[in-house]
């Protein structure tokens, strides 16, 4: 059995060196781990969600009617 060792894809065609990839990241995809979540992504991500947020004043009533007039 093969264990991490390295694999001379200049002996292969193009397509089928694509072929190796394809099938490669269809491995990984079924059997690999998942990466844990990069933390400063998701901080970043609920930063941007408060800044952008906002409370409505109280006692506000949503009107239809006027949303919609031209």
């Amino acid at each position: 059995m093969l264990t991490s060792k390295q694999i001379k894809l200049d002996i292969l065609s193009d397509e089928a060196k694509k072929e190796l990839i394809d099938f490669y990241e269809f491995l990984i995809q079924k059997h690999g781990k998942a990466a844990p979540a990069d933390k400063s992504k998701k901080q970043a991500f609920f930063e941007a969600v408060k800044k952008h947020s906002f409370k409505l004043p109280a006692g506000y009533k949503f009107n239809r009617e006027e949303l919609h007039e031209r």
